[in-house]
Order: C-alpha cells, then sequence, then structure tokens
C-alpha cells in the first residue's frame, strides 16, 4: 500500500523548517503543526477558524478538500450569505452586486448548524430520489429489452409457420424480411442500450456524491459543509434536470416490434416480392420519473438559516383527552404521531395500553398486549409501533391491525424512551443510549451513560445527532452517532425533572419540564434555552412529547392524559 505524502506545516515552511502537519486550516488552506496549530488557534485573526486533523483532511475527497473559502471573482473571504440571489458573498460582492438585497446573514453562524440543520438530510434525500429513479428507469429498460426479444421470436415463429404453407420461391424474402427484422431490433436495442450507459455513468456520479455526503457528515469542518453543500446542491440539480428530461422526450416510450403481412400472400405468390414490414411503435412510458422535494425543501430553506430561540412560535391545534382505562385514571409515558397523521398514546401503569387517535382527535381504538406495560412509543409506519415496557430490558415490534408482536429486542438493561429514524431504532436505558437496526436487530451502543439510578430518560435524533435527557439531572444532551459528546445544557431552574425531548427541522430542541409545567426550547448549540409552552398554554404535567417534521407539529402527553397538539412557526 502507497503511503500518503507527508503534509508539511506552510508556516514553518515559510520559514525554511521542515515539520510535518499535525492540523489543516481549510480557510488558510494550509497545515499546521502543533506549536503553529496553538498560535494559530490563540490569534485573533484565526482563532475561529474550522481547523481538522491531518488525518480527517486526508479522509476528505477531492472535491471536499479543493472547497475555496474565497470568493473567486474578488479573492476575498466569503463572509456573507444573500438570501435573495442565493449567493455566497465577500464584502466586494455586496458593495458591487448586492447594494439594494436585504436580509443578509453571516456565513459563520450559519455554518455552526450546518451539520445539525436539514441541509445535509435534503441533499442525501435528493441523491436517494435520484437513485431510485434511475434504478426504476433501467429496471424498465432491461423489461423492455425482454419484452422485444420475445416479440422478435414470436414474429419469427410466425414467418416461418407462413414459411411452410408457400413456395421455395419464399426463401429469398424470408431472408430479406428477417434481415429488415433484425436490422430493426438491432436500431432498438442500441437505442435503449445508449440510453443505459448513460444512465449507468449517472449512477456512479451518484455514487461519488453520496460518498462526499459522507464526507462533509464525518470529516468535514461546519465551514467546509456549508459551502460544499452549496457545490453539491448545483452538481445535484444538473443530474435531476438529466432524469426529468427523460420524461420529456421519447427515450422512455415503448418500443415494440411488429410484422405486418402483405393481405394478397396466400392468393398472389407470383406477385408476392416481400413478406411484408417491421415498424417500430411506441406507447407512454410504463416508469414515472418523480423527484419528491420541491426547491422550497431544499437547500437553502428556513432550516439553514438559523433564527433564534426566541422566535419560535406555537399555535394550539387541539387538546386531546385520553379516555379513562378500567384504573379510572391514566398515566401517560409516551406518545407519537403515524406518518398518516393519527396519534398513539403509551398508557403505562394501571391500564398498560396504547391509545390511538384519528386525525380529527376523535378516539380510534385501544390496543392492550397481555403480559407487557408499554411506557414509550414510536411509529415505524401506518400500522406498526415500537414500544418499550416497563421495567424490562425489551423493544417491542407490534402490528397494530394484527395485535401481533412482530419481534422482540433485547436491550439489556431496563429501557425507557424510544425514537424511530430511517429504519433505526433509538433507545434509552439504565446503562446506555443505543440504536438497533431493524431489518436485521443488530445493536450498537452510542454512550455510556453516568447516571446509573434512574431510568427515567428519553431520546429523540435528528440528523447526525441524538439527543437524551436524564430526569435527575436535570439536563438535555446531544451527541454524534459516532458517540462523540457535543453539548450539554443543565440549569434546575429550567430543566426542573427533564422528561420528553424532540426535535424540530431547525435543530431546536424541546423538552419537558415536568415540575415546572413548561416546554422549554433550547438552541441548536445547546447554549440558550427559553420557556416555550406553559400551563397558560394548556400544558399540565408534561411528559413525553413528540415533533413532527413532516406537518411542523407539536405532540405534548401530559401524564394525567391531558394533551395537546401544537403547530409550530
Amino acid at each position: 500500500m502507497d503511503t500518503p505524502p507527508k503534509t508539511l506545516c506552510g508556516i514553518c515552511d515559510a520559514q525554511h523548517v521542515t515539520k510535518t502537519a499535525d492540523f489543516w486550516c481549510p480557510e488558510c488552506d494550509d497545515g499546521l503543526c502543533n506549536e503553529c496549530h496553538s498560535h494559530h488557534s490563540f490569534s485573533k485573526a484565526s482563532r475561529l477558524h474550522g481547523v481538522i486533523s491531518i488525518e480527517d483532511y486526508r479522509k476528505l475527497s477531492p472535491d471536499i478538500s479543493s472547497i475555496v473559502h474565497h470568493c473567486i471573482e474578488h479573492e476575498k473571504k466569503l463572509q456573507i450569505y444573500c438570501p435573495h440571489h442565493d449567493q455566497l458573498c465577500c464584502l466586494l460582492c455586496i458593495s458591487t452586486s448586492h447594494k439594494d438585497c436585504t436580509g443578509m446573514l453571516p456565513i459563520d453562524e450559519m455554518a455552526k448548524t450546518s451539520k445539525s440543520s436539514g441541509l445535509l438530510e435534503s441533499l442525501q434525500k435528493s441523491l436517494e430520489d435520484l437513485k431510485s429513479n434511475i434504478d426504476n428507469v433501467v429496471k424498465d429498460r432491461q423489461s423492455n429489452l425482454t419484452k422485444i426479444k420475445e416479440q422478435r421470436q414470436n414474429i419469427l415463429a410466425g414467418i416461418q409457420n407462413l414459411r411452410k404453407r408457400i413456395n421455395s420461391h419464399f426463401d429469398k424474402i424470408e431472408q430479406e424480411i428477417e434481415k429488415e427484422l433484425n436490422t430493426s431490433e438491432c436500431d432498438l436495442k442500441t437505442k435503449i442500450e445508449d440510453l443505459l450507459h448513460g444512465l449507468q455513468e449517472k449512477r456512479e456520479r451518484i455514487a461519488v456524491l453520496q460518498s462526499n455526503i459522507k464526507d462533509l457528515k464525518n470529516h468535514a469542518s461546519d465551514l467546509q459543509t456549508f459551502i460544499g453543500s452549496k457545490q453539491l446542491e448545483e452538481k445535484i440539480e444538473a443530474e435531476e434536470t438529466y432524469v426529468q428530461s427523460l420524461s420529456e422526450d421519447d427515450r422512455l416510450k415503448q418500443l415494440s416490434l411488429k410484422c405486418t403481412h402483405n393481405e394478397g400472400i396466400l392468393n398472389l405468390l407470383q406477385s408476392i416480392t416481400s413478406f411484408g414490414s417491421i415498424p417500430i411503435e411506441s406507447s407512454s412510458p410504463s416508469v414515472v420519473v418523480k423527484l419528491e422535494k420541491t426547491k422550497e425543501a431544499q437547500i437553502m430553506s428556513a432550516s439553514v438559516i438559523p433564527k433564534s430561540v426566541d422566535n419560535v412560535r406555537a399555535t394550539l391545534l387541539r387538546k386531546i383527552q385520553i379516555p379513562k382505562g378500567k384504573s379510572y385514571e391514566c398515566n401517560i409515558t409516551g406518545c407519537a404521531i403515524f406518518p398518516n397523521g393519527k396519534f398513539i398514546f403509551a398508557d403505562c401503569d394501571n391500564n398498560k395500553r396504547l391509545v390511538i387517535f384519528n386525525t380529527d382527535g376523535s378516539f380510534d381504538c385501544e390496543k392492550t398486549i397481555s403480559g407487557l406495560t408499554p411506557f414509550d412509543v414510536a411509529c415505524i409506519d401506518d400500522t406498526t409501533v415500537a414500544f418499550t415496557d416497563l421495567s424490562s430490558s425489551k423493544i417491542h415490534i407490534f402490528d397494530i391491525t394484527t395485535n401481533i408482536i412482530k419481534t422482540t429486542i433485547e436491550t439489556k438493561n431496563d429501557c425507557s424512551g424510544i425514537a424511530y429514524h430511517d429504519g433505526k431504532i433509538y433507545y434509552a436505558n439504565e446503562e446506555h443510549f443505543g440504536v438497533a437496526q431493524l431489518k436485521d436487530n443488530c445493536m450498537k451502543s452510542i454512550v455510556n451513560c453516568d447516571y446509573r439510578n434512574s431510568c427515567m430518560r428519553y431520546v429523540s435524533s435528528f440528523g447526525v445527532s441524538i439527543y437524551f435527557t436524564e430526569y435527575n439531572s436535570n439536563s438535555v444532551c446531544c451527541y454524534s452517532d459516532k458517540g462523540n459528546k457535543m453539548w450539554e445544557y443543565k440549569d434546575n431552574t429550567v430543566l426542573k425533572s427533564s422528561y420528553g425531548v424532540a426535535v424540530d427541522r431547525n435543530g431546536f430542541v424541546y423538552v419537558a419540564s415536568y415540575k415546572r409545567n413548561c416546554i422549554v426550547v433550547v438552541s441548536p448549540d445547546g447554549k440558550k434555552a427559553v420557556d416555550f409552552l406553559s400551563s397558560a398554554d394548556g400544558i399540565e404535567s408534561p411528559y413525553k412529547i413528540f415533533y413532527d417534521n413532516e406537518r411542523d407539529l407539536l405532540l405534548v402527553a401530559g401524564y394525567n392524559g391531558k394533551c395537546s397538539l401544537y403547530k409550530i412557526k
């Protein structure tokens, strides 16, 4: 294996001293040894630069490592984002081309939330949509090739059957019609295979872009992530334009082979000079290219533009009262929203049931599972939920239509909070916070927990971040999916008995402060928290909360059965 070339410290090299770099500064576009890195981190001009380790720098693909932080036109540092033109600008750009633009935003501030916002998720979804569409087109074209081959075989069989009924005089014209048939098939095959070749190249390009997304998530600095995302957006839009164009021209039309026989062939053998012709037919495409997301939900959406926790607003849509159970007392410890908009609640302790409501807030049904006490619940699809069992180490996957437990996941410690996203179940138990891959029950511990004296913990996830609360410590923490602690917010006067936690598409973290009867919202960087909803807004004994990012809805479950649904803006 080739040894990668050593990267030298640029500052030392400028002084004719050879030292290997231990860090890389993307903004200075230079390597730094340990000593120079120390000076670099204290210098007023460079201490805010997003320095990364030289190991992470070497892991970046050329597309990411070559990202420039300066305006190509003016050779000045990119400092401002213009939402009106969707453009990154330096100060000279502002004075020359953006004099009348308003709403300018500092790139440094926006870059802080580039990984925790929905930016990378949106780009990833774009690539997944592109790959899915290309896969569908390839499958359809391959099916068309099979169909053409079958048509060719059927036509040949018909020609040969007719050939047996007529004079050998027609040997020559049989060969001519077969030649025409083969030529037509070859033409069709060439058209389709040319398209398949082009689609394969697109597949490979998408794979490169997906790798770039992964690099941005795992190795790039925040600033690299933001600027790289903008560049990736242009490339992805170009690929989307190509795939969309397939529906706008003739390349997806169904191509067919057909033989038209000469009507006088049986009666006028001497006058027939051909078996017929092979016209090519096409019909409407059987595959539809569909790109789910819109431009507004794409790259520079509101999820990227940072806003203050002070500006988050909520409107009460409806109140939901959980009906009394057999014990005449509700103990709601879990809640979630199905993809179809229905609501589900876990009524723990005495009633030991799951309660389901329709989208208009009307009662639908309740489910009891023999021998189990649901504590928290997460929706996998419209008919399947996962729930934890009180004082148990198991997570159960339950079909609400058949009332059958499809599978059980063992976590080895008493489990409490649970969340689901993209095929993964995130859970919190007495010892650690972990993730289970639903398709194969593969378990992975994210972080071991120091709070061994309480199992009252809830968990939520967004992008590459995982959030959890701990009852006794009155705190909410944010970890990366690699297990690295990103921040912790802890304040006994604000998060007094913190239970449920949820995260919106902007990275704002909502926490249920049980003993204060309020919902607190914490900034994406974990540095600021404000009271968001209180008893004056209908909050009473808040226990579990759930945020629906598709609809921007916040569901608050009160322990006493008094629940509320809010629209968040």
